[in-house]
């Protein structure tokens, strides 16, 4: 996607950047163009997706959450696991785990050996969900990334993933 395709523009960030690039000899413009790149292309990916999710009355936060519980071998985990696993924090994932228990997608289950503990687990009707949505997100994922050849998006797999290391995540 280009800048005119997106509807937003990087040009007045690149503009800026360059300007302060001239005043201030030294300054490191390869990587803030890198970083700022990476903040412009955040909210509009995950619009994206949001845009596809909207039709469910559901965000790309929620369905990341129904996903972690779908890989789960028995499509259940504890609440702290859950909010470890997306990297959300504890009122978060409280507020994300609410919406889908009260959707009938997932159901909290008390633990037999320690009654402090629960579980969260897909019922039917959330399997049933994530099976008629699965297709349609799978579909987006492919146009998003067709124009990239399978080496392209290898190696910015590779960069992202050093850059989170270098992050400590």
């Amino acid at each position: 996607m280009n800048d005119s395709i997106c509807g937003h523009s990087f040009a007045a960030t690149e503009h800026a950047i360059d300007t302060i690039s001239r005043r201030m000899p030294g300054s490191p413009r390869e990587e803030v163009i890198l970083t700022r790149l990476i903040f412009h292309v955040q909210p509009l990916l995950l619009g994206y997706f949001n845009e596809s999710l909207s039709v469910h009355d559901m965000n790309e936060t929620t369905w990341m959450a129904l996903m972690v519980l779908y890989s789960r071998p028995d499509q259940r985990i504890n609440p702290s696991e859950l909010s470890e696993a997306l990297a959300f924090s504890r009122t978060n994932a409280t507020r994300v785990v609410d919406d889908l228990v009260a959707r009938g997608l997932i159901h909290r289950l008390p633990c037999a050996i320690d009654r402090r503990r629960t579980y969260l687990e897909l019922t039917e009707q959330g399997l049933t969900f994530i099976a008629q949505v699965m297709p349609g997100q799978r579909q987006r994922l492919r146009d998003l990334w067709q124009e990239f050849s399978s080496e392209e998006r290898a190696l910015l797999e590779s960069l992202l993933r050093k850059l989170l290391a270098r992050l400590g995540g």
